[in-house]
């Protein structure tokens, strides 16, 4: 009987494995989805119990949207090792995922189903899964996650899974995909990289410089125009620097007249109720004047004072006969085409692309604020021209003069000329304006270069790790000297403009200066002294001819009584 009960087990077990070898016999993938993945072989049923490959496409189509948002790398692989396992003639068993693979795509997609309303599916549990590949329990751990740096995937380049790239940007719930531009854009009043305090700090810190040079700048131009004295070339360049100063400070004053949200935030267009920091120039008008006025003007002003040290360059290497402003004048069509010209050229092709953008701090547009690539191409490198520029010419007028020869004496005919020292302190003051100017230009350059730097690492997500680790963040004092140095500037070009002609115009409506008296010595007056000449007396003798004649002989010469001379001190001096 026991033989029999044995025998009956064995024919069982056969039976039951052949079953199962048939059952598990592999056959090619037809599921579009998972063709390519790295296999080519699956086998039914699979682990979601489908015995068919069509059930298990039908379920899979369902996952599209997750996956073209791209909440993770790897849940493509993760879903075709459930639904569609690898097969291979020396496993019976399918070959689903590791429950390490599982874990991490659940802890990036979940909190996506979650916030569109849906669980978790059962048969994804990742407890179902092995634990680890072993020659026990075979199953796929997957590549891990595939996180490109943001400068690899830029912001504003449309991809396949352009939802994926807001997931990996630091606070991801902060961000929307926008379908027309092909960017990730920032909610107007999401706090990423800057807390509540510090853009109410950075506001007040923009409007009370920004104030202060269009204040300065404004007196200056009038102070100018008011004394009607042009000067040479490079002392007219500078007061289109003044000018430049005054119309880019205006352009913070119709930022903080507007308000952040008028001037750096627009409206959704997939959703009008729904505010975004600003991405596109020409859909908000405040955000495009803003841009221009900043923009435009900012860059011509560096284009102005290199036009500037070139002046003064070519002041500085003219013989001292030669005209003046003679060659200035004859370029000076040259230089106005090319200090309106390129920066007209520049802010044209911003607005063609639509690279204008509000930064979170201040809500100001500008160009780059979004755009890593935009800020390098339009902001960094002109600037950086215009400063190698200038101090091109700064350095080659600096040698020129320490190479001079000492003058010569002037010959004796010339020493009693008038002495004409204007033009000297007019150019000694031009170069040290134009070598201080240069100072702030670099300081901002280097702000721009240090954003552009670590921009990347303070937008990226943290990598999940079991060690904590610190978010980089941008340094705040970095972006308010920023501001202060843009501002600043425009006060320096107008405290050197103002001061000598403040000075002309306020000797001219005063009047000529009353001479000073020479103090008194101190002690007792003196008794006034008055002269009291007695030439002519009553008893005086009438004029002879002949009396008083050249040549006398010694025996008729005639002695004349000296007259006398009082004074009323009761002196008598002969």
């Amino acid at each position: 009987m026991k033989c029999l009960d044995t025998f009956l087990l064995i024919v069982t077990l056969a039976i039951g494995a052949t079953a199962e070898a048939s059952v598990r016999t592999c056959e090619p993938i037809k599921v579009a989805m998972c063709k390519n993945i790295g296999y080519n072989q699956t086998g039914m049923p699979n682990l979601a119990r489908h015995t068919l490959q069509v059930e298990a496409d039908v379920t899979l189509q369902t996952y599209s949207p997750l996956v073209q948002y791209g909440c993770s790398s790897q849940l493509h692989l993760f879903l075709c090792s459930v639904y569609v396992p690898m097969c291979t003639d020396k496993v019976a068993l399918p070959i689903g995922p590791c429950r390490g693979l599982c874990e991490s795509v659940y802890e990036r997609c979940y909190p996506v189903l979650r916030g569109f309303g849906f669980p978790w599916p059962s048969e994804l549990d990742c407890s179902l899964f092995p634990a680890e590949n072993n020659h026990e329990h075979m199953c796929m751990e997957g590549p891990g996650e595939r996180v490109p740096p943001i400068g690899t995937i830029p912001l504003d380049t449309a991809t396949t899974n352009g939802r994926g790239a807001c997931r990996r940007l630091v606070k991801p719930n902060s961000w929307v995909w926008v379908r027309g531009s092909g960017r990730c854009a920032q909610f107007c009043d999401a706090e990423v990289l800057w807390e509540a305090g510090e853009r109410k700090a950075a506001e007040v810190w923009l409007a009370t410089w920004a104030a202060l040079s269009f204040a300065c700048t404004l007196a200056a131009v009038g102070a100018q125009l008011a004394c009607g004295d042009r000067g040479g070339a490079g002392e007219r360049a500078l007061v289109l620097v003044a000018l430049c100063r005054c119309a880019a400070a205006a352009g913070w004053g119709v930022r903080a007249a507007a308000g952040r949200s008028a001037a750096g935030c627009a409206k959704d267009s997939m959703s009008p109720t729904r505010m975004l920091l600003a991405h596109d120039g020409l859909a908000n008008p405040n955000c495009a004047v803003v841009f221009l006025l900043l923009y435009y003007f900012g860059l011509a002003a560096s284009v102005w004072w290199v036009v500037a040290a070139g002046a003064w360059r070519a002041s500085v290497l003219r013989p001292p006969a030669s005209p003046v402003s003679a060659r200035n004048d004859r370029h000076s069509s040259l230089l106005q085409l090319a200090a309106w010209g390129v920066p007209a050229a520049l802010a044209a092709a911003v607005l063609v692309t639509r690279d204008v953008d509000a930064d979170e701090l201040t809500g100001t547009c500008f160009v780059g604020n979004q755009s890593s690539k935009s800020l390098l191409a339009l902001v960094i490198i002109p600037e950086a021209i215009c400063l190698l520029l200038g101090s091109v010419f700064l350095a080659s007028g600096l040698r020129a003069i320490l190479q001079r020869s000492p003058p010569v004496p002037a010959p004796a005919a010339l020493l009693n000329a008038p002495p004409q020292p204007h033009t000297d302190q007019s150019l000694l003051r031009l170069g040290t304006f134009a070598a201080l100017y240069a100072v702030p230009s670099t300081c901002i350059l280097i702000t721009w270069i240090y954003e552009y730097t670590w921009r990347d690492d303070w937008l990226a997500a943290p990598v999940p790790s079991t060690e904590p680790s610190t978010q980089p963040r941008p340094a705040f004092w970095v972006f308010l000297f920023r501001i202060f140095a843009t501002q600043i500037l425009g006060v320096m070009v107008a405290v050197w403009i103002a001061t000598p002609r403040l000075k002309a115009f306020w000797k001219r409506i005063s009047g000529p200066r009353k001479p000073t008296l020479a103090k008194c010595p101190t002690g007792p007056a003196p008794a006034p002294l008055t002269l009291q000449c007695y030439a002519a007396h009553s008893h005086s003798l009438p004029r002879h001819p002949h009396k008083y004649s050249t040549y006398r002989p010694p025996q008729h010469q005639s002695y004349r009584k000296p007259r006398h001379y009082h004074y009323s001190a009761g002196e008598t001096i002969l």
